[in-house]
C-alpha cells in the first residue's frame, strides 16, 4: 500500500463514535447511532440501459452513474430521502476499488462537477485524454481492498458518477468495481441545544476522539443547502463557533 493511503475498512465508524461532518457552510456534529456495511462486489460497469461497458484500447468512456443492473432507474450510491425510514439523518461513507490495472476511473461528485485530484495550478482534468492525474486505478485503490485514496462522503440526494479511460494499447477492458460503503444513521448535536453545546465544543477542540469527514471527495466540501438543513434541523457552524460554545 502506498504511504499515507489506508484501507477504507480501517476508517469506518462504529456505533457511538463521534464525528464532525464538513459542508461548505460549516460543520455538523454527530454521534453514530447505527451503521450498515454495504458492499457491491463485483460491480461490472453498465450504462443507463444496463449494457456492459467495454472500453476500447487507448479509448475513453463517458460519464456513468453507478446503476443497479436489476433496475437501472436506481443508483447504488444514492440516498433518495434526507432521513432513513426510521427517521434518522443518514449519509454514505466509503471508497471504490477497481480492476483491471489498465482502467483509470475519474470520479465526479456531484455528477457533472469538476473532477477531484487536480494540482492547483493545472488546467482541468481531461478524462477523454486519459490524463495522468485525478484518476483512481488499482494501484491506489485495488479491487478487493478499496482505500481512502479517494474517500467518499455522500450526503442524501447527491448523485455520483465516473468516466473511464483504458490505458491498454492492445485490448478492450470492462471496468469492474468494488463498492465498499457504510450507511450511518446519526444523532445530530445542535448548537442551540444547551445539552449538546459541551460535546460540540469538546469535538471541535479535540478533547474527545472524533472523526472529521468532508462531504464529497474533492478539495472543497459540498454545499449542504436549505432542504437538508431544514430536514436535519441543524445549522452548520465554523470550528471557531463550535469551540466557543
Amino acid at each position: 500500500m502506498e504511504a499515507g493511503i489506508r484501507p477504507i475498512r480501517e476508517k469506518f465508524l462504529l456505533p457511538n463514535y463521534l464525528g464532525a461532518l464538513e459542508f461548505k457552510e460549516g460543520f455538523v456534529f454527530f454521534r453514530v447511532v447505527r451503521r450498515m456495511i454495504c458492499r457491491y462486489k463485483p460491480y461490472p460497469v453498465i450504462d443507463e440501459n444496463g449494457n456492459s461497458i467495454d472500453v476500447q484500447p487507448l479509448s475513453y468512456e463517458t460519464e456513468h452513474r453507478f446503476r443497479d443492473p436489476r433496475n437501472t432507474e436506481n443508483s447504488i450510491l444514492y440516498l433518495e430521502s434526507t432521513t432513513s425510514p426510521d427517521g434518522y439523518p443518514w449519509f454514505l461513507h466509503g471508497a471504490i476499488g477497481i480492476k483491471p490495472q489498465y482502467i483509470y476511473m475519474y470520479l465526479r461528485i456531484p455528477e457533472g462537477r469538476e473532477i477531484p485530484g487536480r494540482f492547483p495550478n493545472l488546467d482541468p482534468i481531461r478524462p477523454s485524454a486519459g490524463d495522468n492525474f485525478g484518476y483512481i486505478n488499482s494501484e491506489f485503490s485495488p479491487y478487493g481492498e478499496p482505500t481512502d485514496f479517494v474517500e467518499l462522503v455522500i450526503p442524501p440526494r447527491v448523485h455520483v458518477s465516473a468516466e473511464y479511460y483504458n490505458k491498454d494499447p492492445d485490448r478492450s477492458h470492462q471496468p469492474v468495481l468494488d463498492l465498499f460503503f457504510c450507511v450511518y444513521r446519526i444523532q445530530i448535536f445542535k448548537p442551540d441545544n444547551d445539552k449538546h453545546k459541551k460535546i460540540i465544543a469538546d469535538i471541535a477542540q479535540r478533547r474527545v476522539p472524533a472523526a472529521f469527514l468532508m462531504t464529497g471527495g474533492a478539495e472543497t466540501p459540498l454545499e449542504m443547502g436549505t432542504t437538508l438543513m431544514k430536514d436535519w434541523d441543524v445549522r452548520p457552524i465554523s470550528l471557531d463557533e463550535a469551540s466557543e460554545l
